[in-house]
């Protein structure tokens, strides 16, 4: 199969990372193109992998070796940057906050329905290997049927000082983490939305956005997920619990080991009753006293850099859509729905002056 030529537009952190991951997998993937309004990374970017080299969008759209763009400039510029490509032919693989106003969700919303097939969202969090491990030992039935979902991505006391916490720049956690893991919960909610419930603050940042997230998520199905986002929490808690009618799964910040307790397969409920008589002060307050418990400690696996893996996993199965036709993971429903929660999450917090 041949390969895709791939261009990259916005050489900031990100779009170096999706660089250097394309050009490495030279069996999938050419470099074909970089783009960025400072001249001086676009240079050192050819210096370092090769390509032709834009400062400017519409030169970088009208390169006819180009066959995919990965956009990832400034937030408030997304969706409207992937409608550009989307009309000059491209297709494309837009970075998150796929949007960051209504009238992203608007516009993002038509392009869909415009370009069938042609542009891709890049949740790439949804491929971590301590996730993936974790719908794994879920889909076993290993804890049960999942009644609790706890996300929480803590950092020890940040004060981020650059354009992503300022609201006119399109940044606030909200858009930087929060994209990520609500769509790691909704994956794992496993039914629609039926209540939004959210809390944000703005606790160390020098800037005017949020830096503390507290979402959570009701689904028709009766199960909770609870996100949460922080810059300041000093004794960060585990990234990931879920909790089963069975069980339970744990693992930290690091995602590098997942902490199992659950039920002995074998084992079945004997049948109980609640009594409404005064129990005798011998009695305890459980039917069951010994259960069979078993508890594990489980490596990750792969266990690699979870940064670099979720870059590999999101190029393996866009290629796979692309010359495969085979589906990309994370549908357009999926994203658009990001966008929708997040919106409803902004109205509920209006202390903040939200752009659009």
């Amino acid at each position: 199969m041949t390969k895709v030529n791939v261009g990259v537009c916005g050489l900031g952190r990100i779009g170096v990372k999706h660089c250097r991951c394309l050009a490495q997998d030279r069996e999938h993937y050419a470099l074909t193109a970089l783009c960025d309004l400072d001249g001086a990374r676009v240079a050192a970017m050819q210096a370092e992998l090769g390509g032709r080299g834009y400062d400017d969008l519409d030169a970088f759209l009208a390169d006819p070796g180009t066959e995919l763009v990965i956009l990832a400039t400034r937030s408030l510029d997304h969706a409207r940057h992937a409608g550009q490509a989307l009309a000059a032919g491209k297709t494309v693989l837009l970075e998150k906050p796929i949007g960051v106003t209504a009238e992203d969700y608007r516009i993002l919303q038509q392009l869909v329905r415009r370009y069938p097939g042609r542009l891709f969202f890049g949740h790439n969090h949804r491929f971590e290997p301590a996730f993936e491990n974790a719908r794994a030992f879920v889909a076993q039935g290993l804890i049960g049927n999942l009644h609790v979902i706890k996300l929480r991505k803590h950092h020890a006391f940040m004060r981020r000082n650059d354009w992503q916490m300022r609201l006119d720049c399109g940044g606030g956690q909200l858009s930087v983490w929060g994209p990520h893991l609500l769509d790691q919960g909704l994956q794992l909610l496993g039914a629609p939305v039926r209540e939004v419930q959210s809390h944000l603050r703005r606790i160390l940042t020098p800037g005017d956005a949020d830096d503390h997230v507290h979402i959570t998520l009701v689904g028709a199905n009766d199960r909770i997920a609870i996100i949460e986002i922080s810059n300041a929490a000093a004794l960060p808690e585990a990234y990931c619990t879920l909790y089963g009618d069975r069980g339970a799964l744990s693992y930290g910040q690091d995602q590098k080991t997942i902490r199992l307790k659950f039920l002995d397969p074998r084992f079945r409920w004997p049948e109980a009753a609640a009594e409404a008589g005064t129990p005798a002060l011998t009695q305890g307050m459980a039917a069951d006293r010994e259960l069979p418990w078993i508890e594990e400690t489980r490596t990750v696996e792969p266990a690699t850099s979870l940064w670099d893996q979720v870059e590999i996993e999101m190029a393996r199965h866009l290629y796979n859509a692309l010359r495969r036709n085979l589906p990309f993971p994370v549908s357009s429903a999926d994203a658009l729905e990001v966008v929708r929660i997040t919106e409803i999450v902004k109205q509920q917090n209006p202390r903040f002056p939200w752009i659009g």
